[in-house]
Parts: C-alpha cells; sequence; structure tokens
C-alpha cells in the first residue's frame, strides 16, 4: 500500500509524475485532506490546473468535515492563488483569501497566519496594484515569520516588501531587499522549490518593471540554470517570458520572438495566466516591428492586459485616431492607484503623447509632471529618459531639443537600443524644425543604423521620411552596416551567404537589401552594386 509519507518524499525529491501517482493512490484508500494537498501541488509542478484547484477544494472540504479550521484555512489560502493563477477570476481568488482570513480569525498564532499574509501581499500587488496594503502585508509576515522561527517565511516576507517599495518608487531599498531574499533563497533558506523560485522571479520582474535589462538578464540565467536543474518547469516558463521581454527593451528582437513563440507553444494547453503575458509579449514586439495586424490580434487576445491597452493605444495614435488612445490610457491609468508608481510610469509617456495629440494640454502637463517626480525618486535612467522625453511634447522644438538629448543619452545608459533611436527620430524632428538639418541627419543615420538592423518598418518609414527632409543625399543615407551589406553584395554574394559571413538572419540580410536599394534608388542589386563603385561607397 502506498503511504502518504511515500508520496511525500516523491513530491520533496521533484518526482512530480511519481508524486502525483502516489497521492491518487493514497485518496482511494484514505480520506486524509493531506493527500489532497499534496496531490494539489504535484499538479501545480505538472501544469494540471483542473486537478490542482479540484484537490485543493476537496482538501478544504476534507478538512471542513473533520473540524480543522486551520488546515481549512491553509487549503483557503492556497486556493487564493491557484484560483487566480489558473484562470478561475480575481473575484474567486479574493472570495478564498477572505474565507481564509475568518477562519484563522481567534486561532492561535501560527504558519498559516504568516502564509496567509504572503498571499495577501501578492493579491495586493497584482489584482489590486497596491504597493501601500501589499508592504504592510509582507512586513506582517515577516514579523510572523520571526516570531516563531520560520526562516523560509521570513525570506519570503522579505522578497515582498521589496517588491513593494520598488512599485512604490523606493527602488533603492526595494532591491536591497530583493537581492538579500534572493542570495537566501539560491543558498538553501527556502526548502520548498516553488517559493525559492517565486522569490527569483519577483526580482526578475522588478529588474524589469524598472528596466535595468542587464541586471534581469543575469538574474533570467541563473534561474533558468536552477530550474532546469529541479525539473522547474512552472517556473522556467516564467523566467523564459520575462527574459524574452528584457529581450525586447535590449534590442534583441530575433532572441525575444523565438523565446515567445515557444513559451507560447509549450503552454498552449495550459490554463496559466503567465501565457498571456507571454502572448501580449510577442503582440508588443510584433507592433514594433511594424506588423500591425498581428500585433492587433495578439493584443485581442488579452485585451484587458496592460501592455495589451497601452500597445493598442499606440495603434490608434499612428492612424490618427487620438481620441480613442486617449480615452483608452486615461481609462488604464484610472484603473492604477497612484501609489503605484512604477506601473503607472510606464503607461505616463505614452499618456502625455496622447493627451497632447487629443488636445487635452492640462492633463498631458499633470501626467508630465508626475512621470518626472516618480523619475527623480527612482534615479533610474529609463525613468528619467522617459521623463525628459515627456516634457519635450509639451515645449517648443528649441526647447525640445536639450530634454530629447537628454533622454537619447539616459536611454543609451540604460541599454534600451529601441527606445534610443525612436527618440533619435523625434529629436531629429526637432532639429529640423530649428532648421539644423546637419544634426538632425547625424541623429537620423544613428537611428537608422539600428531600426535596420531590427526591422522596425514603421519607424523605418519615418526615418526616411525625415532623411528626406533633412536633405540627405542617398548614399548619406546608408549605415555602417548597410555599407557591409552592399560590398558582399558587389563581390556577388547571396542572401544566405551574407548572413551566415554577417552572423545574421537571411530576412534582417532582405530587409538590409531592401533599404540599400530604396535609399540609393536603384532596382536590382547588381545595379546597387554598381552605382556604389561609381559614387566611391565601396
Amino acid at each position: 500500500m502506498t503511504s502518504l509519507s511515500s508520496a511525500q518524499a516523491a513530491l520533496d525529491a521533484g518526482s512530480w509524475q511519481v508524486a502525483r501517482t502516489e497521492f491518487l493512490a493514497v485518496t482511494k484508500e484514505t480520506a486524509d485532506p493531506l493527500a489532497y494537498e499534496g496531490l494539489a501541488q504535484a499538479a501545480w509542478w505538472l501544469d494540471d490546473g483542473i486537478m490542482c484547484v479540484g484537490s485543493r477544494e476537496t482538501a478544504y472540504r476534507r478538512h471542513r468535515e473533520r473540524g480543522d479550521a486551520l488546515g481549512a484555512a491553509r487549503a483557503a489560502t492556497s486556493l487564493a492563488w491557484d484560483s487566480l493563477l489558473f484562470g478561475h477570476g480575481e473575484a474567486v481568488a479574493l472570495g478564498w483569501w477572505t474565507r481564509a482570513e475568518s477562519l484563522l480569525d481567534g486561532l492561535e498564532e501560527s504558519a498559516e497566519h504568516g502564509w496567509h499574509a504572503v498571499r495577501e501581499a501578492e493579491l495586493a500587488s497584482d489584482v489590486g496594484h497596491d504597493p501601500e496594503r501589499a508592504l504592510t502585508a509582507a512586513v506582517r509576515a515577516s514579523a510572523i515569520a520571526h516570531r516563531l522561527g520560520l526562516e523560509d517565511l521570513e525570506v519570503v516576507g522579505m522578497a515582498l516588501q521589496g517588491v513593494a517599495l520598488t512599485s512604490a518608487g523606493d527602488v533603492t531599498a526595494g532591491m536591497t531587499k530583493l537581492d538579500a531574499s534572493v542570495a537566501a533563497a539560491t543558498s538553501g533558506d527556502i526548502a520548498d522549490p516553488m517559493w525559492m523560485g517565486k522569490v527569483c522571479c519577483w526580482l526578475i520582474i522588478a529588474c524589469n518593471r524598472n528596466k535595468d535589462v542587464t541586471r534581469a538578464a543575469d538574474w533570467c540565467r541563473r534561474v533558468e540554470a536552477i530550474c532546469a536543474e529541479r525539473n522547474l518547469t512552472p517556473l522556467f516558463n516564467v523566467c523564459r517570458i520575462q527574459y524574452a521581454s528584457v529581450q525586447v527593451a535590449r534590442g534583441s528582437w530575433s532572441e525575444a520572438e523565438e523565446e515567445l513563440t515557444g513559451v507560447i507553444e509549450r503552454l498552449s494547453g495550459s490554463q496559466r495566466a503567465s501565457r498571456l503575458d507571454a502572448v501580449v509579449q510577442l503582440g508588443e514586439l510584433r507592433r514594433r516591428q511594424g506588423r500591425v495586424d498581428e500585433a492587433k490580434a495578439l493584443f485581442a487576445q488579452a485585451e484587458f492586459h496592460p501592455l495589451a491597452i497601452a500597445g493598442l493605444a499606440r495603434i490608434q495614435l499612428a492612424n490618427g485616431d487620438a481620441v480613442s488612445a486617449w480615452a483608452a490610457i486615461r481609462g488604464l491609468l484610472d484603473r492604477l492607484p497612484q501609489s503605484s508608481r512604477v506601473l503607472r510610469a510606464d503607461v505616463l509617456h505614452l499618456g502625455v503623447v496622447v493627451a497632447h495629440a487629443a488636445g487635452d494640454g492640462e492633463q498631458a502637463q499633470l501626467l508630465a509632471d508626475e512621470l518626472r517626480a516618480t523619475a527623480e525618486t527612482t534615479r533610474t535612467d529609463s525613468l528619467l529618459a522617459s521623463a525628459s522625453a515627456a516634457d519635450a511634447v509639451l515645449v517648443s522644438a528649441a526647447a525640445a531639443v536639450p530634454l530629447l538629448l537628454e533622454a537619447v543619452r539616459r536611454f543609451n545608459s540604460a541599454g534600451l537600443q529601441f527606445d534610443e533611436a525612436h527618440t533619435r527620430l523625434t529629436l531629429a524632428e526637432a532639429l529640423l524644425a530649428t532648421t539644423d538639418e546637419s544634426a538632425a541627419q547625424h541623429h537620423l543615420a544613428l537611428a537608422t543604423e539600428v531600426l535596420t538592423e531590427l526591422s522596425a518598418d514603421d519607424d523605418l518609414a519615418l526615418a526616411r521620411r525625415l532623411a528626406t527632409a533633412a536633405g540627405a543625399p542617398p548614399e548619406g543615407q546608408l549605415s555602417a552596416r548597410e555599407l557591409e551589406v552592399l560590398r558582399l553584395v558587389s563581390q556577388g554574394l547571396s542572401n544566405p551567404e551574407i548572413a551566415a559571413s554577417l552572423v545574421l538572419s537571411e530576412h534582417t540580410v532582405h530587409r538590409h537589401v531592401a533599404n540599400i536599394l530604396t535609399k540609393l534608388d536603384q532596382t536590382s542589386r547588381t545595379g546597387a552594386a554598381s552605382y556604389a563603385i561609381q559614387a566611391g561607397l565601396l
């Protein structure tokens, strides 16, 4: 006969399939609610949302039948998060959390009280976007852990304090707590691999929110190694989504696309809400690439996700519908409390642009002021850059130039290639308005080189229009990379051969060749090579 202890041993060893089989056998022989709790945890790791939630509900009922309020509260607390995780909705999640709260009321303080506070902090962060409540709950969890001598709970509580602090704009204090928590979690202070992994993921997410892409990438690699070593597939998928987000921000778009399409395929049958995170990230990548119809289809799969709302608003603005774009962004900002400063900051620059375009200058100024205040609090390069770019929207072209130069410098320092190149286009427009064509041409050339590498079609089209307005000669528009490609074209190499030589994708080479033909006003590769030789470009 399979025993509960052997099933638990399999779970502790990370043998998820064996654990599920053994816990299932135990449930057929006994009504012990602990068997259902173990079965739920094994199903969690196997991404079986139906079995996970169903087993937790059965555990809750069995504890209630036995008159065990503490056990029932533990099951209800787990259901509060798993209901949200597997797509049962926020109302169900909050309902289970409240039920657990009522069961714990009046009971002697225990570990269950601390983990209940942890789930409150998670829900406050992810559902309520309320860092103040999240911080209060996380502090309470750590205090309970300290009194009861529960080291793993104390580390988790400290990590959630870090999440709340960074969300509220206190990046230095928040990242300090997260760094300490991850160091403890990865060195063995947290026995449960789920909580170890979650602590690491929180750090990566915080890095992403603050656009600390180098740090996020470093931690992604570390966590991936742990996930691979210990067969932590659900956490591995979350990590890959976060890593892809880093790659989108850094401009490594081919790698990001490969990661996101892979995760979406792996999660095709999953009920986890994290699948939508991958979908909207791919949608944002498609938007930046100028593949608008694909972006809209992806955003439609997650219409209430903040990134999807912002992405669709950008598309509406590009299509000349500033009023609809402003309505969407205003609605999104209304959902995010003022205390959630970093999450709001992600939207504020766009809010300034669309409000100004829609003729709401007063609101545009208020949003710009809020973004500047948050940027000065966090002192991160990415937010300081966004604040300067937002301020530039509301002033004359002459006054905008130094602000946009500062934004370009800050985006460069943050390693955000696309944002830097996009801002250079805006800077070029301002320079042209002040009749400084030479400086405009300089920034257009730098922007065009990056945008060509990224195949950012819409921004490239804008760059060409601005280059024409700046009076740049066709040959002056070729980037360094385009000259490399042109040199190989003149040697008779095919696109696949050029791709292999320069370590690029064939798609990128095709885009380079197309840009070269357009810029040199030629219709064939032979014509472009001949023109370049005659013009002394090669």
